[in-house]
């Protein structure tokens, strides 16, 4: 669990640094919300991964229905968070959601790696 903790924050900063050196070298312009998409993908992700894992030790044969459940959640989130975004800052909604498609793509990437490397498949 730690291993993945600190896996998932290296790659948030790297995807920050990413995203603001990008944008002060004039190669796009910095998103608007990319401080709050970087955190909430991290953090959502960080917290799907603990609550799978957990019921992976208690209920085994429960997983698959919960982690498909998981990524319900996480996308219907993710529309939510860049709806309201994109509500708010229209001028500069494909930087977010460029952002977000991203680092939700990485992220999840990471947990489904995690996970698996966990269960030995």
């Amino acid at each position: 669990m730690p291993r993945f903790i600190i896996i998932i924050l290296i790659t948030t900063l790297s995807l920050a640094l990413f995203t603001w050196t990008g944008s002060e070298q004039g190669l796009w312009i910095l998103p608007t919300y990319w401080k709050e998409i970087l955190f909430f993908v991290s953090f959502i992700t960080i917290v799907l991964y603990y609550n799978l894992n957990k019921l992976r030790s208690k209920q085994p044969e429960a997983f698959t229905q919960f982690y498909l459940l998981s990524i319900v959640l996480k996308m219907i989130g993710g529309l939510t968070l860049i709806f309201f975004i994109v509500w708010d800052a229209p001028s500069s909604a494909i930087g977010n959601v460029t952002l977000f498609i991203v680092s939700y793509l990485i992220l999840t990437f990471l947990e489904v790696f995690f996970l698996l490397q966990r269960s030995g498949n």
